[in-house]
C-alpha cells in the first residue's frame, strides 16, 4: 500500500480507507485552514428493518459520511475523524464540545494507537476499522453495555477540575433527595474577567469536609488571594446534590445518555431538572445568594456543583450506579451588583473534569493492592522512609512513625523526603509526607531501645490494632527490646528489614506465630546458615559490610556507600515481600535474603522457612531460657537414635542475650574423635576442638560463639549428680554461658552452673 511520490497525503490516505470492506466511497476536499481533508462514505450494519428506512432508531444512517482532518504535524499524528453536522448528540463516546461530531473511536490515546502499527497505511486502515466498529454500535444503541455497566459521559480534555472522593460523595446519595456543601480550596488561572473552560481554569479540591454556607468578617469559607504569576487561590465550597424520589416514592433513575454540551447556567439548570436535582440546586444557589448578603469579595471565585445522576446500571469500573456530573462557575461578589450571576441564567458555566482525591481505595486500585492492616513503622531513615512510602502509596495505614535523629546533609543521598526537610527530625519529617497521603500517623522521638521496655510507652508504639510492626533500624538494642516487649498474646506480626554490602544485599525478618522463631532467632539462624554464599560474603567481609565514611567536617557515620537508585530497588523489593508475607497467614518465621551482583543491577531473592524454635528452661538459672533451632534439635535426635546403646553428644553453637535471658542454639559441632561413649556415660574429648570452634566463629562472621555441650540419656531421666558435676566443670572451663544440655528419648532438658551454687 505505498504511495505514489506525486500523490498527496490526502490522496493517500483515500485510497487505504477505500481498502476497507464498509468504506463505500470518499473524495479528497478542499483544504481547510491550511490542512488536507478527506470524505469518506461508510456502510454501516444494522438490522434489515431499520436498513430499509435508511436509518436506524438511534439516528443512524445506512451510509454515513466522514470526514477525516489531516493535522499539521502529519504523520506524527493521526487524522482526525468529524461525522456530520447533524449527528445525533446523544451517544456516549462523542467527544465534548465537538462540532462537527467527533467519535472516541480509542480507549486511550488515538494518536499511539496509530503510531503503533509503523507503516502510516495499516495505523489509518485500523482507525477506518474502529469507526466501522463505532458505527455499527451506534445504529444499534450498543455503544452501553448494561452487563459491562454504564458508560460515563466523556469528560476528556477539560481544563476545570474538580478533585473529591467519589465514594465520599456518593455515599451522601439517598432515595429523598437533597444537597450538601464541602469546604474546598481552589486555585483559578487566567484574569479576572475570563471564562472559565475557555480563557481561565480552575482547579478545585476537597477532602469533604461539610460547612455552612455564610460570609462574614474573619470567615473563611471563601477567601481570595492576591494574584501571583496569573494565579489567585484561596477557600471556596463544593456543592454535592443529588436527585428527590419521584412521587411513587421509588427512586429517581435517569437511563437515557446525555452530551456534555453545557455552557451556561439556564443550560445546568435544565440539565438539574432532567436528572431530578432542580430542587437541590435551586435551594443551593438560593442559600449562597442569600449568604453573601452585604457581603464583598474583590475577585471571582470558583465554585464547584456536582450533579449525582442515578444509572440503571452500575458505572463501568465500579460497584455504584451513581454518576457525578461536575461543574465549576465563578461567583462574583462586587459591591452594587443584583446577583452573583451577572448574566442570570446566561453566566457561563464550564463542565469540569473529576479528579479522585487522594485515598486508600484509589491507592490500592491503582497499585493493585489488597486492603492490608495498618502498619508501624520504627526507624524513619533510608531504608524506613521508603519502606513507609511504599506502604502509603498502596493505601495502607501507618499508625506510627519513630525515629531519635534529625536529616542531615548527608542524608539526602538516598532518603525519601527531600532537601527541605533537612535539620528536621526524621519522625516528625516523615509524618510530614505521609499527611499528603491523609495519614496521621503518631510520631515518636525518643530511644526505642529504652522506650519499648516502658510498658506505657511499648502500648502506644505497638498498638494491638497493627497489623504488622517494621523494624528497620538495624538496632540490636532496639532488635532485643522489640522481641522483650511482644508477648505470645500479641497478635501484630514483627518484622526486619536491613541492607548490608553497600546496597548489594538485603534480608528481611518476619517472625513466627506467637513470636516464636522470634527476630534473635532468626537473626542467629541466618548467621548459622548463609555461611559460603554471595550473601554470607557481603554481610561478613570487611570490605564489604559497613564502612566509615566522612560525612561532614571532622565526623563519621557507621553507614555504608551506595546510590539512591540501588538502595530503592532493594527496598522495593522487600516491600513487595512484606507484602506477600502479609497476604498470607504465618505458619513459620521467614528469612528473605536478597543478593545484587556487582556488575549487574539483576537480584536473586530467596526464601527460607523457619519452624518454630524448642524451648527449654535453664535449671539453675533465674529464669533463662534455651532455645533451640528445629533444624539443630532434629539433628541432636537423629544422632541419639543413631547411638541407641550408648550416649553421645557434641558441642552447641549459637549466641546469648543477658537482656532476654535466653541462649540460643543454631548449629553443632560434632564430638572430637577422642571422645568416649558408653552406656551410662559421654566424655567430650579435646582434639581439634578449639580449632574447629574458633573456624565456625570466624566463618559466621564472628557472631556465633560455643555455647556449651550436649550429650543423651538412654532413658527419660533428668539431670544426674555427674550431670551437675560436668556443668560446674563447664563453668569452670569456659567463658559463661556454658550450657550442658541433655536428650533424653521424650525431652530436653538444660542447666547451667552459676556462681554461688554448690
Amino acid at each position: 500500500m505505498a504511495a505514489d511520490d506525486e500523490a498527496s497525503a490526502a490522496d493517500h490516505v483515500l485510497r487505504v480507507a477505500l481498502q476497507h470492506s464498509q468504506c463505500v466511497g470518499g473524495e479528497v476536499l478542499e483544504e481547510e485552514h491550511g490542512l488536507e481533508r478527506v470524505r469518506i462514505d461508510m456502510n454501516v450494519e444494522m438490522p434489515l428493518d431499520m436498513k430499509a428506512d435508511g436509518v436506524s432508531s438511534s439516528g443512524v444512517r445506512t451510509c454515513e459520511p466522514v470526514v477525516l482532518k489531516l493535522p499539521a504535524s502529519w504523520p506524527w499524528q493521526s487524522p482526525r475523524f468529524y461525522l456530520r453536522e447533524d449527528f445525533p448528540r446523544h451517544f456516549p463516546h462523542l467527544m465534548p464540545f465537538s462540532t462537527p461530531p467527533r467519535p472516541c473511536l480509542i480507549d486511550g490515546n488515538q494518536d499511539e494507537f496509530f503510531l503503533q502499527f509503523g507503516l502510516v497505511d495499516y495505523g489509518v486502515f485500523h482507525l477506518v476499522d474502529q469507526l466501522a466498529v463505532w458505527l455499527r454500535k451506534a445504529a444499534i444503541n450498543g455503544l452501553i453495555d448494561p452487563d459491562q455497566g454504564w458508560e460515563p459521559m466523556l469528560r476528556r480534555g477539560y481544563r476545570d477540575i474538580v478533585e473529591l472522593d467519589a465514594e465520599n460523595a456518593r455515599s451522601l446519595v439517598d432515595r429523598k433527595g437533597g444537597w450538601a456543601v464541602w469546604k474546598s480550596k481552589y486555585y483559578r488561572r487566567g484574569d479576572a474577567s475570563g471564562r472559565l473552560g475557555v480563557d481561565a481554569e480552575a482547579w478545585m479540591s476537597s477532602d469533604g469536609e461539610r460547612t455552612p454556607l455564610k460570609t462574614s468578617e474573619g470567615d473563611d469559607t471563601f477567601t481570595a488571594s492576591p494574584m501571583r504569576g496569573g494565579i489567585r487561590m484561596g477557600s471556596t465550597v463544593v456543592a454535592i446534590i443529588w436527585p428527590d424520589k419521584n412521587p411513587d416514592g421509588s427512586a429517581f433513575v435517569h437511563s437515557t445518555y446525555m452530551p456534555e454540551d453545557l455552557e451556561t447556567l439556564g443550560k445546568l439548570r435544565a440539565r438539574a431538572e432532567e436528572i431530578g436535582c432542580a430542587r437541590g440546586l435551586n435551594a443551593f444557589l438560593s442559600n449562597l445568594e442569600r449568604s453573601f448578603d452585604g457581603f464583598v469579595l474583590p475577585a471571582p471565585i470558583p465554585v464547584a456543583i456536582v450533579l449525582c445522576a442515578r444509572r440503571p446500571v452500575h458505572l463501568i469500573g465500579t460497584e455504584s450506579n451513581i454518576e457525578l456530573l461536575p461543574y465549576v462557575v465563578d461567583i462574583r461578589a462586587e459591591p452594587e451588583r443584583r446577583s452573583l450571576f451577572a448574566q442570570g441564567d446566561d453566566e457561563p458555566v464550564s463542565p469540569a473534569a473529576h479528579y479522585q482525591s487522594i485515598s486508600a481505595p484509589l491507592l490500592r486500585s491503582l497499585s493493585g493492592s489488597p486492603d492490608q492492616s495498618p502498619l508501624v513503622m520504627l526507624g524513619c531513615g533510608s531504608v524506613g522512609s521508603k519502606l513507609a512510602l511504599h506502604a502509603a502509596r498502596s493505601g495502607q495505614n501507618i499508625l506510627c512513625v519513630s525515629d531519635q535523629s534529625s536529616l542531615r546533609p548527608h542524608n539526602m543521598a538516598r532518603h525519601a523526603l527531600g532537601p527541605s526537610h533537612v535539620t528536621e527530625n526524621k519522625a516528625d519529617a516523615l509524618a510530614k509526607e505521609l499527611e499528603g497521603f491523609n495519614l496521621r500517623p503518631e510520631v515518636h522521638k525518643g530511644d526505642l531501645g529504652s522506650d519499648l521496655r516502658d510498658p506505657k510507652i511499648a502500648e502506644a508504639l505497638l498498638p494491638k490494632h497493627a497489623g504488622a510492626i517494621i523494624n528497620s533500624t538495624a538496632s540490636l538494642s532496639v532488635r532485643e527490646a522489640l522481641v522483650d516487649a511482644a508477648t505470645p498474646r500479641y497478635r501484630p506480626r514483627l518484622f526486619e528489614a536491613a541492607l548490608f554490602g553497600s546496597g548489594r544485599g538485603a534480608f528481611l525478618l518476619a517472625d513466627g506465630p506467637k513470636h516464636n522463631p522470634n527476630h534473635a532467632d532468626l537473626m542467629a539462624e541466618m548467621y548459622a546458615t548463609i555461611g559460603g554464599t554471595r550473601a554470607g560474603k557481603l554481610l561478613f567481609d570487611k570490605d564489604e559490610g559497613l564502612e566509615e565514611i566522612r560525612i561532614g567536617q571532622g565526623c563519621g557515620s557507621l553507614t555504608m556507600k551506595m546510590s539512591d537508585a540501588r538502595l530503592s530497588a532493594m527496598t522495593a523489593s522487600l516491600a513487595v515481600e512484606i507484602d506477600a508475607l502479609l497476604a498470607a497467614p504465618a505458619t513459620d518465621g521467614t528469612i528473605v535474603m536478597g543478593t545484587m551482583g556487582d556488575d549487574t543491577p539483576a537480584t536473586r531473592w530467596v526464601r527460607y522457612q523457619v519452624p518454630a524454635f524448642e524451648t527449654v528452661t535453664i535449671a539453675g538459672t533465674d529464669g533463662w531460657e534455651l532455645r533451640i533451632s528445629k533444624r539443630v534439635a532434629d539433628r541432636i535426635r537423629a544422632e541419639a537414635a543413631s547411638y541407641s546403646a550408648v550416649e553421645t553428644g557434641g558441642v552447641m553453637i549459637g549466641c546469648t542475650s543477658a537482656r532476654l535471658k535466653s541462649v540460643t542454639v543454631v548449629d553443632l559441632l560434632d564430638a572430637p574423635p577422642d571422645s568416649t561413649r558408653s552406656a551410662t556415660l559421654f566424655m567430650l574429648g579435646t582434639q581439634g576442638l578449639h580449632a574447629a570452634i574458633e573456624a565456625r566463629h570466624e566463618a559466621s562472621g564472628r557472631t556465633l560463639f560455643d555455647v556449651g555441650t550436649w550429650h543423651s540419656h538412654l532413658q527419660d531421666t533428668g539431670p544426674s549428680g555427674t550431670d551437675w558435676n560436668t556443668a560446674a566443670e563447664l563453668a569452670a572451663e569456659r567463658t559463661p554461658p556454658s550450657i550442658l544440655l541433655i536428650a533424653t528419648p521424650k525431652r530436653f532438658h538444660a542447666l547451667m552452673h552459676t556462681k554461688g551454687q554448690d
